[in-house]
């Protein structure tokens, strides 16, 4: 355990009766003392041998993690528009591990996968893909309806 890690109170511990609660390790000084934070500013400290009788760690699944984009690449599809013509759509993508955004001038898409579902690149580049080629024909038909 270091400074920065959750724990979870796992059975009521004297007064401190908030089961599930979720506390920030703040300190561990010398003897094994563990100071932590609760219900955002309270402090409290306790020994080792009572965490381990009353708290649990909260492993890394339970955390939300910020995730980091990869930069803009460049990626192209070959289509045909509403007119019949034969179309390159140069696009840029991006991802973070759990989810891939593609971008044409103004038109976005984005695909990611569910929380219980290992992240497939390749899968999300695809489905984001199809999705900005339809929101393109939206837009090309959006604009044939506008000048009827």
């Amino acid at each position: 355990m270091i400074k920065g890690d959750l724990i979870k109170l796992a059975k009521p511990m004297g007064v401190f009766r908030n089961v599930g609660e979720i506390c920030e390790v703040t300190d561990i000084q010398e003897g094994g003392v563990v100071c932590f934070r609760f219900g955002g500013c309270n402090l409290g400290c306790m020994s080792y041998d009572e965490y381990e009788k009353y708290f649990v760690p909260v492993e890394p699944k339970n955390i939300k993690v910020k995730r980091e984009w990869t930069e803009w690449t460049w990626g192209d599809v070959d289509i045909q528009d509403l007119h019949g013509l034969k179309v390159k759509l140069t696009y840029k993508y991006r991802n973070n591990g759990k989810k891939v955004q593609c971008r044409f001038g103004h038109i976005k898409s984005e695909a990611c996968c569910c929380d219980k579902d290992s992240f497939d690149f390749h899968k999300g580049l695809a489905l984001a893909e199809k999705r900005l080629i339809i929101k393109y024909l939206q837009t090309q038909l959006n604009d044939i309806v506008s000048r009827m």
